[in-house]
């Protein structure tokens, strides 16, 4: 229950007052402007010893930063308030892989180079495999930017150099690009979009042999074999035939490997 000193300042407060109802009772939408401005009012009255609340209404307000907002790459956010993403991005994990690749105590020193941390191979590769055109230059030149001014955001710097095309359609329906899945008319199959923008459904790998990681002597038999090093084209199965190790854990396996089948 909230108790008044002094009303003058706090509109928001004003039904709760005259209802009895705490914060934690609050009547308004969670997230809504209305919600918000109750608990900047409560806080600021709070500060003011305008009002006396309840023990559980004093730690929310203490405890937390809700009812104000920050600044989160140029946009005006409120805090402590937990939302649900419309659409997933998977950039945002790349994001995350880039800055812990430069969180380094060497950046402690101002000569430090970022762009020496990061692996750009491995960048370029990871933004393809989800159905993105990363321009290599425009994101050099943005590791280079966040270099200069000591601040650093991964995401960011994908955002400034990456076409992001996370779902297309294929036959009237909405299918997620380059992202193997199990099923088919073989083992697996995966949406790829040529060079003209065409999108086209890739089935590979045979139906009566199994996969066989684990098995280093395989694995490089298979490579050999197939000329992986070779299998350049996204469109072709044998592409994905030689990858699919990249893709391994989404499609059911322990873990992902690197290098070839």
């Amino acid at each position: 229950m909230i108790k008044l000193k002094e009303i003058i300042g706090y509109p928001s407060l004003k039904y709760h007052l005259d209802n009895s109802l705490s914060l934690h009772e609050h009547v308004y939408r969670y997230n809504s402007e209305a919600f918000i401005q109750l608990f900047k009012e409560a806080r600021e009255a709070l500060s003011d010893e305008a009002i006396e609340i309840s023990e559980t209404d004093k730690e929310l307000l203490e405890t937390t930063d809700i009812g104000e907002y920050g600044d989160y790459n140029g946009m005006r956010v409120p805090l402590d308030l937990p939302m649900v993403s419309p659409k997933y991005n998977p950039l945002f994990e790349i994001g995350h892989l880039i800055d812990e690749m430069i969180e380094n105590e060497d950046l402690i020193d101002e000569a430090a180079s970022i762009g020496e941390m990061i692996d750009y191979d491995m960048i370029k590769e990871l933004v393809e495999s989800i159905g993105g055109n990363i321009n290599m230059d425009k994101f050099r030149k943005a590791v280079d930017i966040q270099n200069e001014n000591f601040d650093f955001n991964g995401f960011e710097m994908l955002k400034a150099s990456v076409d992001y095309i996370p779902e297309a359609e294929y036959r009237g329906k909405k299918v997620q690009l380059n992202k193997p899945k199990r099923g088919g008319s073989k083992k697996f199959y995966v949406y790829v979009k040529s060079k003209k923008g065409n999108v086209k459904k890739v089935s590979f790998g045979d139906t009566g042999l199994s996969v066989k990681f684990k098995k280093k002597g395989a694995r490089a038999s298979f490579a050999a074999r197939h000329k992986c090093a070779q299998k350049k084209d996204k469109t072709k199965a044998g592409y994905w035939s030689c990858n699919i190790g990249r893709y391994w854990k989404s499609l059911g396996g322990s873990a992902n490997f690197s290098g070839y089948w």
